[in-house]
């Protein structure tokens, strides 16, 4: 009987210590699956903010001497294309519709090059608004023309939907 109840006491404490070793596991591997999750989250936040940027160096920055020879010599068919793979990888359907109806594209760099100026971001800066899918941002831009530089702040802000693409831009300076 003796050796039943030490045979029992010894299967009991094996199970008990694999179950705990067990639930050890998975807890583990919980903590680090809810980890990926918020590296995950950080990486699209990350890769947003980049976009952002990628497109305010886009629109501060120039003309190129594509865009002066298109805003020069250009048809209006080119400039539609122009505009069309310049911008629309960037936005969705409403956000294009909006920022080539508006003619917010390339707004800056079109009115540089008809001016004579030439744009240089110096500064970007972006902070996300954390309620919203947003980016509020400030870009320093430098104007140049006859050697003469001067320098300004535009401030805005670019909504996105869930897929990353841009459905808002608002400049407010």
């Amino acid at each position: 009987m003796k050796k039943i109840l030490i045979v029992i006491a010894t299967i009991l404490s094996v199970l008990f210590v694999t179950s705990a070793c067990t639930n050890s596991d998975q807890s583990s591997l919980e903590q680090e699956g809810d980890s990926s999750k918020g590296n995950e989250a950080k990486t699209s936040s990350d890769e947003n903010r980049e976009r952002v940027r990628e497109f305010l160096e886009h629109e501060f920055n120039g003309p190129s001497e594509k865009t002066e020879e298109i805003y020069r010599e250009g048809t209006t068919e080119e400039l539609r294309n122009y505009v069309e793979e310049t911008y629309k990888p960037y936005f969705n359907e409403k956000g294009y519709e909006d920022i080539t109806q508006l003619q917010k594209a390339s707004m800056y760099i079109r009115e540089a090059s008809r001016s004579g100026y030439e744009l240089n971001a110096t500064d970007i800066n972006i902070d996300k608004d954390e309620e919203n899918n947003a980016y509020a941002f400030e870009v320093d831009v430098e104007y140049r023309k006859d050697g003469e530089t001067n320098a300004t702040t535009v401030k805005g802000r670019i909504n996105l939907d869930e897929d990353g693409k841009f459905s808002f831009l608002r400049y407010s300076d």
